[in-house]
């Protein structure tokens, strides 16, 4: 008798709550005997991207929450679904549960709902937010970029799935256990460079929960006018990284480089990461010149210094945003008995209009190549203050000379008493490395 009535009792209860039914009444079931009103209905929503595992059907539980009233059921229900269950009036308190990892539950999987006396249909509603286990993007610009690629996804056992990715957009892989697997972009134009974290090839960890979001970032070069770089060399000295990098452009006017240290596998390894470096137009070394001689040097952070085992990586674009293909060389300790020698330093202020650098070059090959300088500033004068002097690169792709040039101080860089020192950085053709630092005497 129960089963007979509950259908056609459910189709008179939908005009009372649809109203409150997100898709209208499609599936109603009546839950324990068939009496008159209170109700109480259990609705669900689930708010899911097309595609996505919403799993069910899903468990319910609804009690008493006094004790007082001897009610406790359970039944299972699918997203589409709406309940309807005869109760006496009371509280009461239902719980949801064989919710998917990748779904959660708006409010809460316990809710308590207030049925009162002499009422039709109290309503009680659980919304889902479900996201996929993985997505994936790539921002694509540049000269005839690509329109489409293929990601594949891979497991630590080999298996495989792959999707074609639209440039400018995404896509989604679902319902994959939590886990290590390797993210591939594939079917690149030749034109074309992966300038995020990893290159190409990208190692992600799923959560059980879902929600993880990998962006590859790709720019495109016109072949025809694009910069290549045809040596790279990085080296370690007294907890800095010196780099040396030589690189043609068919329009001569190499704008900005990139440079990071990786794990070989275009990695970083760098706890902020890789750095870009310019602009260079004008640079005497770079912008005309057949082949592009650029040096430079970061200090590195303690914990990032011990970093034999890893590799720079770097790239290196045009005015234009032509950008070149990555380049990832071994690094190496520069060789203290090759390395040049920055004699007689001295470092002082001519009043207050300039700094003046004045060093002597000794190099034990006769191969001194030029000089990288950073002036260090007081804290908080050019940025937000941090605790580290603040540092100013006049020449940001170094200096292909035995001397440095007069640093002007009253051009708008802070006040001339802001500044406190001077580092600066001699290479050989090889790129072994020197690092000399001298405070400014005060007045």
């Amino acid at each position: 008798m129960l089963f007979q009535q509950s259908r056609s009792l459910a189709r008179l209860l939908c005009g009372v709550v649809a109203g409150s039914v997100i898709s209208g009444c499609l599936s109603e079931t009546v839950v324990g005997p068939v009496r008159q009103p209170p109700y109480l209905a259990v609705l669900m929503q689930v708010d899911a991207a097309p595609g996505i595992a919403a799993g069910g059907p899903y468990r319910f539980r609804v009690r008493e929450l006094s004790g007082t009233i001897k009610f406790d059921t359970s039944f299972r229900a699918s997203p589409r679904d709406t309940v309807i269950i005869p109760v006496t009036a009371a509280t009461y308190r239902v719980d949801i549960s064989d919710v998917p990892s990748t779904c959660g539950v708006r409010d809460g999987t316990s809710q308590a709902v207030v049925v009162p006396p002499r009422t039709n249909t109290s309503v009680l509603r659980f919304t889902l937010s479900c996201v996929p286990s993985l997505m994936v993007a790539a921002y694509v610009d540049g000269f005839t970029a690509d329109s489409d690629f293929v990601v594949t996804v891979k497991d630590s056992i080999g298996r495989e799935l792959a999707q074609v990715l639209p440039a400018n957009d995404t896509v989604t892989f679902d319902r994959l256990p939590a886990g290590t697997y390797s993210v591939n972009l594939r079917h690149l134009a030749d034109n074309c460079t992966v300038l995020s974290d990893g290159g190409p090839t990208v190692p992600v960890t799923l959560r059980s929960t879902g929600g993880t979001f990998l962006p590859f970032r790709v720019t495109c070069a016109d072949a025809a006018r694009r910069p290549r770089i045809v040596s790279l060399v990085g080296t370690l000295s007294d907890g800095s990284l010196g780099y040396l990098i030589r690189a043609v452009d068919p329009d001569k006017d190499i704008e900005r480089i990139f440079t990071d240290i990786t794990d070989c596998k275009r990695r970083s390894v760098l706890a902020g990461g890789g750095r870009r470096r310019g602009p260079f137009g004008g640079q005497p070394n770079v912008t005309g010149r057949d082949t592009a001689v650029i040096v430079g040097a970061y200090d590195l952070e303690p914990a990032d210094s011990a970093s034999l085992r890893h590799c720079l990586a770097a790239w290196v674009a045009d005015a234009r945003g032509n950008t070149s293909s990555f380049v990832e060389v071994p690094l190496r300790r520069s060789d203290p008995a090759r390395q040049p020698v920055l004699a007689a330093f001295e470092a002082k202020r001519n009043g207050t209009k300039s700094v003046l650098v004045d060093f002597q070059v000794q190099d034990p090959d006769n191969d001194f190549l030029g000089l990288f300088a950073v002036y260090l500033v007081r804290d908080g004068v050019l940025a937000a203050a941090d605790g580290q002097p603040d540092r100013v690169v006049l020449q940001p792709a170094g200096t292909i000379a035995r001397v440095l040039p007069e640093f002007l101080v009253n051009i708008g860089i802070g006040n001339w008493n802001d500044y406190l020192a001077v580092i600066v950085y001699g290479f050989d053709r090889a790129g072994n490395m020197v690092r000399v630092q001298r405070a400014l005497p005060d007045f």
